[in-house]
Order: structure tokens, then sequence, then C-alpha cells
């Protein structure tokens, strides 16, 4: 994970909360990997790829408060957290894909999501969209992934690999679980595999 000045203060934030850093860090991680591995699908440029880091590292961030509506407290401790290399644009955009890595999907209707330009709640979208699956990834809390690559699967269709020492198969099933979005989003359906597996 490349440590840009606005990733770098994302995660000396997330280092504030260490119950939950191991999950979070991982999970950076895999949506680096996803990020570049669906360039063509997704059409986002290495800004959007640092906010989505941003997101990652700070998503559970309302734990710390307890577990129900926690993607909801994120969101909030998010805009008030010192993240300056951040501008008030970004963070609103990295405190939504937070907010939306589980529960409801991103909708006109949230105020905060409201608040937003039309393209920058399409960045919202794509973010937590690839945030979800990121999450659903590491389901079991076991850095159980090491890598991920994706590439087309026919048509209107794409395919994750996913490799590591871990138990593939809930990680599989727990990114499976959250891939509403992504094929909302994208107009694709995604299927999940092993990297040695024949998916």
């Amino acid at each position: 994970m490349e440590l840009t000045p606005k990733v770098r203060c994302a995660l000396a934030v997330a280092r504030q909360y260490p119950e939950n850093l191991g999950h979070v860090e991982q999970v950076a991680r895999v949506c680096e990997r996803l990020f570049d591995a669906l360039r063509p699908l997704h059409g986002l440029g290495d800004c959007e790829g640092e906010l989505l880091l941003c997101a990652a590292l700070l998503h559970d961030i309302g734990l710390s408060l307890g577990l129900s509506g926690h993607h909801r407290t994120s969101f909030q401790l998010i805009l008030q957290a010192e993240l300056p290399a951040l501008s008030a644009g970004e963070r609103l955009i990295v405190a939504n894909v937070a907010r939306y890595h589980r529960k409801s999907h991103p909708s006109p209707r949230h105020e905060h999501f409201a608040e937003l330009a039309p393209p920058e709640q399409e960045t919202v979208r794509r973010l937590a969209a690839l945030l979800r699956v990121a999450d659903g990834l590491d389901r079991a809390h076991e850095n159980a992934v090491t890598d991920a690559d994706a590439s087309p699967a026919g048509e209107n269709a794409w395919i994750i690999r996913v490799s590591g020492s871990g138990d593939l198969d809930t990680a599989i099933w727990g990114a499976s679980r959250k891939a509403g979005l992504f094929e909302e989003v994208y107009g694709v359906k995604l299927r999940m595999a092993p990297a040695h597996g024949r998916g």
C-alpha cells in the first residue's frame, strides 16, 4: 500500500482504533489490488484510488462506539477526524464510501450523499462497491486473502480470483454476499473463485 499523504493521514486516524487495525489494513490491501485489476471496468484514476484506501482504513472506526449502526458512526467520525491532507470535498467522499460499506446502498434520499454533485455520487457508488467486496473477502478477519485479480468472464460478467493460505471458501462466501452493489453499479454479474480453482 503506497503511503501517500492522504493515505498516511487516514492510517494515522485508523491507528487510534487498534482493535480493528489488522482488519482495516487487510481490507485496504485487497482494495488496492481490486482497484488496479478492475481499472477497465471502473474507469477511475489514482486520485480516486487514494480515496478508496482512505475509506478502507477508516470504514470500521465506528465500531469503537458499538456494532449497531457503526457504518453511520464511522461516517460521523471521519467528518470529525484530523485528516489535513484531504479537502472538504474529499473527506465527504471518503466518509460516504465508508458509510456504504454495509447495509443500505447509496441513495439521494440520504442527506449527506445528496450533498455531493452527481459525478461525486457516482464516484462514491463505484468505490463503495469495491469496498464492500474487499470487506467481504476479510469477513473472518483472518487475512485469508493475500492476492486478488479480476478479469472479464464472458458477456456482462467478471470474475475475481483470490489466493492465500487461509480459508478462501469463507472469504469468497463473504464477498459474494456483498456483491449486490457491485453488480448494480457496474451492470455485470460478479463471480468469485480461488485463483487455482476452475471457478
